[in-house]
């Protein structure tokens, strides 16, 4: 968490007993040191040229730097207590006050007037902030199941709903298919992005032709045995059986088992004449060509099952591919018929309409295999436009509810703009009415309420004898005044050094608290504390730690409030002070404002050089480290309060409730042991849940029990064994004591100090 640096953001100091000390300041800033160790040197060195210091924007002059210290007290409470120059004013102008009067009722029905534009502006903007709400979780809910399934095109939108939305609002509605995007996606957005080989085609177009499959292939050979067997026609049958049979016969016939005349192979030879042999030669090599041609297609499509490129016209292929290998055995199986029986004729199936078909479908697969190599060539397009197509999509999806949201936001805007306007110049006409009655009013400012405010302050501190009046013969000038035997004289003498300090601080406060010029202008200042409470006693101590404490709230509230409530003339405050009790008073309520709020600690070395040193600490948290403010003063009550809050030993935690319920209930408000068992437990037994059989009861006895016997341990009957306690139950018994005895504003305190 930075801290919020405002006006003066940086100082370095080179005064006496300051070698070029730096220290950077936020909005609040609280110095404690001993004395003697630099505070009044580091309060004057604002003004007095010793700092060099760093503006946010344009600096302040030295007026506007408000410095409580010696020298405001020296110049403003001298002589006979006169108040210089804070209460003179010029006679009043009865005609300009009545002036003045009418214009102020005009000013207020003109506010009333722009408070109602602003809150007729606010309700449209509060009632369009439900609605936005409400259209975000309707976009968010309805693009889920997208927006998960495709989480590489969501990076920077996957947790902000608002951005989210903002984009797909102005994202154009391209159309795209969830087939096409889930495609892409997986390519550009996987892990590995396998490369694959194009199919191949298969090229049966050019099969070898033979005249021969059409023709009888027979012999024509003119010898008796080759006659015979032409006229049986049992040439393929005899051919087919030498083939299979010769020279393992042991010259029989293999049929018939009779023994073959001796010149059987030369009759044999006889029948085939020289063209029948050509023939079969020729044959022979068409079949094999043919059938080398019809293998290398059965490669070519074992080859293309596979790549595993993952298409969808997989089972188109396989199922064009199945067609072509049956016709292909088919043609196998008349070839071999044919190659058994040259004398049939055959007709061979024509494989060129399936081929055709199938490199078709090839075609269409190298296509695919080609798109995707192009997407691979280019990854990081790929993956924009795979973005762009998911978002194009969800823009379609959300078209209606993105169309009628923001029919809705120009509706919404133009009526916003409309009030705005208005009150604009509501606060237009107000602002020139507040000129008109600043001048009618510059010589009618009425000094009364402050002096009675003052008096006032002087009588809630104890301070009874002495307040202050009017000075006779000078109107609006005051002066102190004492009651000496029922008589008011005018103190010049006599005031002690505490009255005059608090005095001067009252003073002071009301002149940072309200104006300085006649026309009423509040100017922007920086507050300076020095020591306010010099020589006072805890009464008034208390009373000046309160109207700091004031002072402070008006500073936060320019870093806390909106622009149109917020204060704007202390826009810094730095307090310096030796008195620990006063430190820690107005100080405790601000150790959590860490953003707004530094903590320093003055001091002096031996070489009598003074150092500011900013207090603060690392904290780890379960969200992780943070820095917060540290307090350079911590009493013993303090340390006690600290170790009830960070303590996580039972016994412990119980020998702290002792302490601090000896020290608060028996030493400082009074109660003797017994009173305050009576006034707790028997007064207030229902208060603590099941009455006196409960585990708050017993608890809550046994605190109360340990007073007497002191933090080594107690015995009243209750058999109480603090060691088993739970430390979280323990401190729930604790904070219902002080709320059973109305004191839980003191815990509350407490508890955020210890913290």
């Amino acid at each position: 968490m930075n801290k919020v640096r405002v006006n003066i953001t940086n100082a370095v100091i080179n005064a006496p007993t300051y070698a070029g000390v730096t220290f950077s300041p936020s909005m609040i800033n609280f110095f404690y040191g001993k004395n003697g160790t630099g505070k009044s040197t580091l309060a004057k060195a604002f003004t007095d040229g010793s700092a060099a210091l760093t503006w946010k924007g344009d600096p302040y002059p030295s007026e506007r730097i408000l410095i409580y210290n010696e020298d405001f007290i020296e110049k403003n409470v001298r002589s006979y207590g006169n108040i210089p120059g804070v209460f003179t004013i010029s006679e009043v102008n009865a005609e300009k006050k009545k002036l003045a009067d009418e214009k102020t009722g005009e000013k207020t029905s003109i506010d009333a007037q722009a408070d109602a534009a602003r809150v007729a502006r606010d309700k449209v903007t509060e009632e369009h902030t439900k609605a936005e709400e409400e259209y975000r979780k309707t976009i968010w809910k309805k693009t889920e199941k997208t927006r998960k399934k495709y989480p590489d095109t969501q990076v920077g939108f996957k947790s902000d709903i608002g951005k989210f939305v903002k984009k797909l609002e102005n994202t154009p509605m391209t159309p795209a298919t969830d087939e096409e995007c889930e495609g892409l996606a997986r390519t550009v957005f996987g892990k590995q992005q396998p490369r694959y080989d194009k199919y191949f085609h298969i090229h049966t177009d050019d099969l070898p032709v033979s005249e021969l499959m059409g023709v009888s292939i027979e012999s024509r050979a003119k010898t008796d045995f080759a006659m015979f067997i032409r006229t049986l026609g049992n040439l393929d049958w005899v051919t087919a059986g030498h083939n299979a049979y010769h020279g393992s016969t042991d010259g029989k016939c293999p049929f018939c088992q009779q023994k073959l005349p001796d010149n059987f192979e030369e009759e044999l030879a006889a029948c085939y004449d020289q063209q029948y042999k050509t023939d079969l030669k020729a044959l022979e090599k068409f079949i094999d060509s043919f059938l080398k041609d019809m293998e290398l297609a059965e490669n070519t499509i074992a080859k293309n099952l596979q790549n595993h490129f993952p298409t969808k016209n997989l089972a188109a292929y396989k199922q064009q591919a199945q067609l072509l290998i049956a016709a292909i055995k088919r043609n196998r199986d008349l070839l071999q018929k044919k190659r058994e029986n040259p004398s049939d004729k055959i007709t061979l199936e024509d494989l060129s309409p399936i081929s055709v078909e199938l490199n078709n479908i090839t075609s269409i697969i190298n296509d695919e295999i080609q798109a995707y190599m192009d997407v691979l060539a280019d990854i990081p397009g790929q993956q924009q436009k795979c973005t762009e197509m998911v978002w194009g999509m969800m823009a379609i999806d959300c078209s209606a509810e993105i169309r009628d949201w923001l029919t809705r936001t120009r509706e919404d805007k133009k009526a916003w703009t409309e009030k705005n306007e208005e009150e604009k110049k509501l606060r237009a006409k107000s602002a020139e009415l507040v000129s008109e009655i600043a001048k009618l009013n510059s010589e009618t400012v009425n000094t009364t309420k402050v002096m009675e405010d003052i008096n006032r302050s002087i009588r809630n501190a104890g301070f009874r004898g002495f307040e202050l009046q009017e000075k006779p013969g000078a109107k609006y000038i005051y002066q102190l005044v004492r009651d000496v035997n029922g008589k008011k004289e005018v103190v010049d003498k006599n005031l002690s050094e505490g009255e005059r300090h608090f005095i001067a601080f009252l003073y002071f406060y009301h002149m940072v608290m309200g104006s300085q010029s006649d026309e009423g202008k509040v100017e922007d200042k920086i507050v300076v504390i020095d020591d306010p409470v010099s020589s006072m006693d805890s009464g008034t101590l208390f009373i000046v730690a309160s109207l700091v404490r004031d002072l402070i709230a008006v500073c936060y509230n320019n870093y806390s409030l909106d622009e149109e409530t917020r204060d704007d003339h202390i826009r810094q405050f730095f307090c310096l002070t030796h008195n620990p009790y006063f430190f820690r008073e107005i100080t405790y309520n601000r150790l959590a404002d860490y953003e707004c709020a530094s903590f320093f600690e003055i001091t002096k070395d031996n070489d009598n050089q003074s150092h500011i040193k900013e207090m603060y600490e690392d904290v780890q948290l379960s969200g992780g480290e943070i820095r917060v403010n540290t307090s350079p003063v911590r009493n013993t009550y303090d340390t006690l309060w600290h170790e009830y809050c960070t303590t996580n030993d039972p016994e412990t935690l119980m020998v702290v409730i002792r302490q601090i319920l000896e020290y608060y209930f028996v030493q400082m408000i009074g109660y003797q042991n017994e009173n305050l068992r009576i006034n707790l437990l028997d007064k207030h037994e229902n208060d603590f849940w099941g009455g006196k059989n409960s585990e708050d009861y017993r608890a809550a006895s046994a605190m109360v029990a340990m007073i007497n016997v002191g933090a080594t341990g107690f015995n009243d009957g209750l058999y109480y064994d603090s060691s088993a306690a739970d430390v979280k139950h323990l401190r729930s018994v604790f904070e219902k004591i002080f709320t059973v005895m109305k004191q839980n504003q003191h815990y509350d305190m407490m508890t955020k100090r210890g913290n």
